[in-house]
């Protein structure tokens, strides 16, 4: 095709992508964030909800705690498999419908665990909750940098990703409300049934991603009406995305992401988050254990849960306006740096006997701030790496090479502690972080800041 003539089909035909990126980020644009973070919100809530039960768990089937980590484990394998399914059936079939049947699917999975009787009818039904809350995790993603006006992109993730770590930290509240007048069973009902709400507010008010149906055929109608509640003007021409003869050709994504230009990002990528979530899922699995031997009172070890979430709040939401405002790779990189150095210095305190739980805590919080910033960074990158159409599946597979790390990080952990106590540990943590520090420098693609690029 000439210039002329491709510049002739370009004027009779109205981009998406363009109008969404040079728009404003418009009140209805926002409502749809806030529908995808309330369901990271439900993540975070059900996600916590058998280790919640396992104290009432035990008591009712007189099992020890050992009894549970094959259930913890399996919840873990399908938030990994789903990550990966979950990503490849919503650039088929739709972010929209995906988000709604994969949120309400892990609440109802969640609701159906009030009916258990032992330890089996719990594992098969964690791997199928752990299966609904992998498969929302990249739809969610990808609906929310298919909506924001790129400038806006980075912060939009960061605060959609942080609702994970906000439900996390009022499930405990809830929690404690539920569990002695109503039993495990009340709080697996009520937990769940939030995500069940949600998915019905979803299915009420969520629309699809305007990206993906340019890109699959959408019917004009509904993609102009979608576009004008964005605030977009637009007018009687055919709306088009960026490449929807890809979309078309590529039946299966997955080839997307060993393209010529993203490949050894894809790779990059996905070792970040094995080891990222590596160290995140090995603090949380085990700072309550580490801190119950350095010697303190077990009234005091959930304060390392407490400091280290609280971190990751106030890193996870600014890694978002640091990534918009310094770009990604000195931002990610750098929190990345940050963590490495504050494990380290941690882990000689401990050895050189300086155990005082304030300076632990402080420290703690400062270390999550730094991993839920990396963390919050790479599912930034993932979001921006792939073309629209292989977006859920780039964002899938990363975030299942993640919870592989996350899997890891259950024999990593208590093999660290075992054999050299919290110093050993932190170090681990440290050399965990540095290795995806590694990973990130070498990941071709990278997010500018705004106004430069």
């Amino acid at each position: 095709m000439s210039t002329g003539a491709r510049n002739a089909d370009d004027a009779a035909r109205v981009n998406i992508n363009h109008l969404l990126d040079s728009g404003a980020w418009s009140p209805f644009q926002k409502l749809v964030l806030a529908l995808i973070s309330l369901a990271y919100l439900t993540d975070g809530i059900a996600n916590q909800s058998l280790g919640l039960a396992i104290p009432a768990l035990m008591q009712d089937w007189g099992l020890p705690r050992e009894a549970f980590a094959t259930v913890a484990a399996i919840g873990l394998l399908g938030l990994t498999i789903g990550a990966v399914i979950g990503g490849m059936l919503g650039d088929r079939f739709g972010r929209r419908t995906m988000m709604i049947a994969s949120t309400g699917f892990f609440g109802v999975m969640t609701m159906a665990q009030a009916l258990v009787t032992g330890t089996g009818d719990l594992l098969v039904l964690r791997f199928l909750d752990g299966i609904g809350i992998g498969a929302m995790i990249p739809n969610g993603a990808a609906m929310i940098a298919e909506f924001t006006p790129k400038r806006e992109r980075a912060l939009a993730l960061a605060i959609g990703m942080t609702f994970i770590a906000v439900g996390a930290m009022i499930s405990g509240i809830i929690g404690n409300w539920l569990i002695e007048p109503y039993g495990w069973q009340g709080l697996f009902v009520v937990l769940g049934g939030v995500a069940v709400v949600t998915a019905v507010l979803q299915l009420l008010f969520l629309p699809e991603s305007p990206i993906y149906l340019a890109n699959h055929g959408g019917r004009q109608a509904q993609l102009k009406a979608i576009a004008r509640r964005c605030g977009l003007a637009v007018d009687e021409r055919p709306i088009v995305a960026e490449a929807p003869e890809a979309a078309s050709s590529h039946r299966t994504p997955v080839s997307m992401l060993f393209t010529a230009d993203v490949a050894s990002s894809t790779i990059f990528l996905w070792v970040a988050f094995f080891f990222c979530l590596l160290a995140n899922y090995a603090m949380f699995s085990w700072v309550p254990a580490m801190l119950a031997g350095l010697g303190f009172a077990l009234s005091y070890t959930s304060l390392g849960m407490t400091a280290l979430s609280f971190g990751g709040l106030v890193g996870g939401m600014g890694s978002g306006w640091m990534i918009k405002t310094f770009g990604s790779r000195g931002t990610v990189l750098g929190l990345a740096a940050g963590g490495v150095a504050m494990a380290l210095t941690l882990g000689l305190l401990i050895r050189a006997e300086v155990n005082s739980l304030q300076i632990i805590l402080a420290m703690l919080a400062v270390i999550g701030f730094f991993t839920a910033g990396l963390l919050n960074g790479l599912y930034t990158f993932s979001a921006f790496i792939y073309p629209d159409h292989a977006r859920g599946t780039g964002v899938g597979s990363a975030a299942a090479a993640g919870r592989v790390g996350a899997i890891a990080s259950a024999y990593a952990g208590v093999a660290a502690l075992s054999i050299g106590g919290a110093s050993s540990y932190f170090l681990l943590i440290a050399g965990a972080l540095a290795l995806s520090l590694l990973s990130v420098a070498f990941i071709r693609k990278q997010i500018p800041a705004a106004g430069r690029g």
